[in-house]
């Protein structure tokens, strides 16, 4: 940390020495309004069955192209021009969202016209495109938007979901096959709610079986769980939105598994239990296209099993269990293997997260990483050279690292080399590997590897020399102590002209959750708004409070049953750091964030309100009881048997603390965190007659993106804390 800290310094006194002085300052028409800044990547990436080649998309004037880049030359040149084609809605040239390359590299599947579903865009018309002969098939018909398309594996079908039901429509006949009859607004075939959805990170509910015979699937009744509603206000009437939402301590959807046999055109539901009040976050089939796994989680979320289920007859067998103290984390890092009966599976049963071969009996074969960092993600295993391919915080707790370990746990290696957090997307033999990589100091670099970390050569590369015409300032790593010893991870942005013998005002972010981490060594998206900040003499400030991710399960679980105790504790912790330094005016302490650090900020500013003058609070959590079930719960409990944890992590708690200066802002249609929350805050500080401001976006949901939105968003908070910091 310490040398991260020293090549800044050297680094920004270097800048700032060769800064002329016809330099000139950012404005929030420069951030909001212009692409003047926006970083060059390659998007759209999908590499070819056989390796030697991958398409990325790319767009000229008006036309859509698909590029593909030889990776033994370099050699670029259009794979796919999008103009020939024409959408047989419109009948004007394609105009794709995305797409996704068959198994066999032979035909596309061509997401269109698609539409917002909460997060993602899910809803979209899908049309394959023979590669061969040019031919173009609509999935359902040509004007209906479905969702969650795929190509089988062996590329003959297409499945989709529609009105709640699974299809297949066999791409050599066009013939539709409905599998599912019983989807309505309550029963939903193929996909989730909205809880499951949001914190379970996925809304594809089905799966193609490895022969392309199966089609394994979540049955979700949603009847017992309560419904939520909220008002628009677009048209004469407006309208009432109503969706089920299980706040904490509510009952959840009814979730079943089930698979359908298209060859016998016969349907098995997998033995999941007896008990109904449970998750089952993940299913995926091994490389045996007759057995399925399951994941299935407690109330609790303490408790997670791992089930292989024979999806014929649906009888299961519990292979491994994972327990906590506190809360299992789920992931994807479950790999099966074809050349031997076993699995990859990461835990944090030794106290941070490893990877771990299984066989297929649940009996532990090898631990393959260990030691006090954590594994971020498994890339794929290669059986070719018997190797995992996986990113870690190997190193440092605030950067992402790729390695690799043989599957009998000995070479170890590090595939990248400078400081940073690195991502990579490999190819489907783990020959190569397309490396994404930032810094704090380097926006961005895309690289192709081959496996063994070796350069072939840099795909784009955007350095400091895109912001010349403007003084980006950089952060520093540092680490503070609290009162009672722990030390935390935390940055810092000062001006390019600070002045030590200056007092200056700190705008803290925070974030704070369970599991979190916002100190990390990357480009920051919103380095350009800090930036303008500080031309306008603030310092911004981040923190790392105990109960974050990245520094094992044991700092983690220091969240559990009141996730607002450490937070708010080490968010003052850190203020009163910042009014021991010299150069901080320490009556000029402010904090900011959203969704989560917008109960951070509510809490800073009731409970904690002795420290900070100002806040603003985007999108705020105000009481977790508002909550959905499966966020809430897993780091709190239930509400019933933890009332005082409920209590003690509620900003309504302590309203009557509140002293002033706090910005609040809401989305109206806010799906995720209700404007409920906001609105009982402030009907309590009306009652109290304590003053605040407040600005609703209508129709807006919790990222608060419409047209214009942002701009006026970030205009609004920085004139805030201009008059109120």
């Amino acid at each position: 940390m310490a040398r991260y800290a020293s090549l800044l310094t050297a680094f920004l006194l270097l800048i700032t020495t060769s800064l002329s002085a016809q330099q000139k300052g950012l404005t929030l028409e420069d951030i909001f309004k212009s692409r003047k800044f926006s970083i060059d990547y390659l998007g759209g990436v999908s590499w070819m069955p056989d390796d030697k080649a991958f398409l990325f998309s790319k767009r000229e004037k008006d036309d859509q192209l698909l590029m593909k880049h030889e990776v033994k030359s370099g050699k670029e040149s259009v794979w796919l021009d999008l103009s020939m084609i024409t959408d047989p809605k419109t009948n004007q040239p394609l105009r794709m969202f995305s797409y996704k390359l068959s198994r066999d590299g032979k035909k596309i599947l061509f997401k269109v016209d698609a539409r917002r579903v909460w997060r993602r865009f899910d809803e979209a018309r899908f049309l394959v495109y023979n590669l061969k002969d040019k031919s173009l098939l609509a999935v359902h018909n040509d004007s209906t938007r479905v969702r969650h398309a795929k190509l089988s594996p062996d590329g003959k079908k297409v499945g989709y979901v529609l009105d709640n039901n699974i299809y297949v429509q066999d791409l050599e006949t066009g013939k539709i096959k409905q599998i599912t009859n019983d989807g309505s607004d309550v029963i939903i075939n193929g996909q989730f709610d909205w809880v499951y959805e949001e914190e379970f990170g996925q809304s594809d509910g089905w799966r193609w079986s490895p022969d392309s015979k199966k089609i394994a699937f979540w049955r979700v009744d949603q009847s017992r769980e309560p419904t939520f509603s909220w008002t628009e206000f677009e048209g004469k009437y407006g309208s009432v939105r109503t969706i089920h939402y299980p706040k904490a301590g509510d009952q959840n959807a009814i979730v079943k598994i089930g698979v359908y046999n298209l060859e016998q055109d016969k349907l098995s539901w997998m033995d999941i239990g007896q008990e109904t009040d449970i998750y089952i976050p993940r299913i995926k089939w091994t490389a045996d296209p007759n057995i399925l796994s399951i994941m299935r989680l407690n109330r609790l979320q303490n408790h997670l099993e791992l089930l292989l289920a024979d999806a014929e007859t649906g009888n299961t067998r519990i292979i491994l269990s994972d327990t906590d103290s506190c809360w299992v984390d789920v992931r994807d890092d479950l790999y099966f293997l074809k050349k031997q009966k076993a699995f990859i599976w990461t835990s944090e049963r030794d106290g941070f997260r490893h990877i771990y071969l299984y066989d297929l009996n649940g009996k532990l074969k090898k631990q393959l990483t260990r030691g006090a960092w954590e594994v971020t993600s498994v890339a794929g295993v290669s059986e070719k050279d018997s190797r995992v391919y996986f990113t870690a915080n190997k190193g440092s707790s605030i950067e992402n690292h790729i390695f690799s370990v043989k599957l009998n746990g000995k070479g170890f290696k590090q595939l990248d080399k400078q400081p940073g957090t690195h991502r990579a997307r490999f190819s489907p033999n783990f020959k190569y590997f397309i490396e994404t990589y930032s810094s704090a100091q380097f926006p961005l670099q895309q690289a192709l590897k081959k496996n063994s970390g070796k350069v072939v050569r840099i795909l784009k590369e955007t350095t400091l020399e895109k912001f010349k015409d403007v003084s980006i300032a950089l952060p520093e790593f540092l680490a503070i102590k609290t009162s009672d010893g722990v030390e935390l991870n935390a940055r810092m942005i000062k001006p390019l002209d600070f002045d030590p013998n200056k007092k200056y005002p700190v705008l803290i972010y925070g974030y704070g959750g369970p599991g979190s981490q916002m100190v990390r060594n990357s480009w920051g998206r919103d380095i350009l708004w800090y930036t303008l900040l500080t031309q306008k003499g603030y310092l911004i400030f981040t923190v790392d409070n105990r109960g974050t991710g990245g520094r094992g399960k044991a700092f983690k679980n220091l969240a559990y049953g009141d996730i607002g105790k450490y937070a708010l504790q080490d968010h003052i912790e850190a203020a009163k750091y910042l009014a021991s330094l010299p150069y901080v005016d320490k009556e000029r302490i402010g904090i900011w964030g959203w969704s989560g650090g917008g109960y951070l900020t509510l809490m800073c500013m009731t409970k904690g309100a002795d420290y900070f003058k100002a806040g603003i609070a985007v999108a705020p959590v105000a009481d977790f009881r508002l909550y959905d079930t499966i966020w809430s719960e897993r780091y709190m409990g239930l509400p019933q048997q933890n009332k005082a944890g409920y209590d003690s992590t509620s900003a309504l708690s302590y309203v009557d603390r509140y002293k002033g200066g706090l910005l609040i802002v809401h989305g109206a249609s806010d799906d995720n965190v209700h404007m409920q929350n906001t609105m009982q805050v402030i009907k309590r500080f009306q009652e109290q007659g304590k003053q605040f401001q407040l600005m609703i976006y209508p129709g807006l949901n919790h990222s608060l993106q419409g047209k214009g939105a942002h701009y006026h968003l970030y205009r609004m908070m920085t004139e805030f804390i201009e008059k109120n910091l």
